[in-house]
């Protein structure tokens, strides 16, 4: 891995970068108050599973209800930590969508180039953030620049930290809202796309605790009983005038005399000669 010159304005604070994960000794970031977190170490203590959130305000509309669950999720689990990755090129819009919630959040000043990603409001982020030089998006995309996911890094080297564009990017973030969940002990992502209904009340602790193992949640049976509830209905529909044609006699095979009486409806309506 190469290092890189460390800038001036980072000198003597290595807490930014002190963690040997490859992943969030490359994020800057705030607090819920807009206060740099400056020692890594000490705001990722105890933590196993990082939820990364790319939002947007105009992406943010109808999501109060997974918006909630995930400040809950960030407020009571002390093993999990949710970082809010604005896809926003307007400071202020960035700062709206995330004030309210008791979230991490990247810093926004960091050149982001969105415009890979089909963003579709552009604009040249020209301030950085303490001279940095970030990783873009482009970078992540052509394999100019890589983590090395899946070990620890020397954490004494200082390395570029990535942009907001190039984490949206890493997690495949293409649209908002885009989840990701990021295991810390074996410094990889388990999960990217994940559904805002899998931090609802009823989902989250199965899944809290099958993340925190370093795993994927599979689908469960409610899942796709859910998913297949229309066909499922008629299907059983289908089954039921069977069994009733079957035992009852053909007079109450009724089908297909409606099929030919809207047919002939059709054909009427359309002026044809029957």
């Amino acid at each position: 891995m190469p290092t890189h010159e460390l800038p001036a304005d980072l000198i003597g604070q290595a807490g930014l970068y002190n963690v040997g994960d490859p992943l969030l000794r490359r994020l800057r970031l705030e607090d819920q108050h807009g206060a740099p977190l400056t020692d890594l170490s000490k705001a990722f203590h105890g933590a196993e599973v990082v939820i990364l959130y790319a939002g947007s305000a105009q992406g943010s509309n109808n999501l109060r209800s997974f918006h909630r669950e995930l400040s809950a999720l960030a407020q009571r689990e002390r093993s999990t930590r949710v970082i809010y990755v604005s896809t926003d090129t307007d400071a202020k819009l960035a700062l709206a969508s995330a004030a309210q919630y008791p979230w991490l959040r990247m810093l926004f000043f960091d050149d982001s180039d969105f415009a890979p990603m089909q963003v579709s409001v552009t604009t040249d982020v020209v301030e950085v953030a303490r001279g940095e030089d970030f990783v873009q998006a482009s970078e992540i995309e052509v394999g100019a620049e890589t983590v090395p996911y899946g070990g620890e890094d020397y954490i004494r080297d200082y390395v570029r930290p990535l942009s907001r564009a190039a984490v949206a990017m890493s997690m495949n973030a293409y649209s908002t809202p885009s989840i990701a969940v990021y295991h810390i002990p074996t410094h990889r992502f388990i999960a990217r796309n994940v559904r805002p209904g899998a931090f609802s009340s009823d989902r989250i602790g199965k899944n809290l605790h099958t993340w925190r193992n370093g795993g994927t949640p599979g689908l469960r049976v409610a899942d796709v009983a859910r998913a297949l509830r229309v066909p499922l209905f008629f299907l059983l529909l289908a089954a039921l005038y069977q069994l009733v044609v079957q035992f009852g006699g053909e007079q109450y095979n009724v089908l297909p005399g409606l099929i030919d009486q809207f047919s002939w409806r059709s054909r009427e309506l359309k002026g044809d000669q029957i």
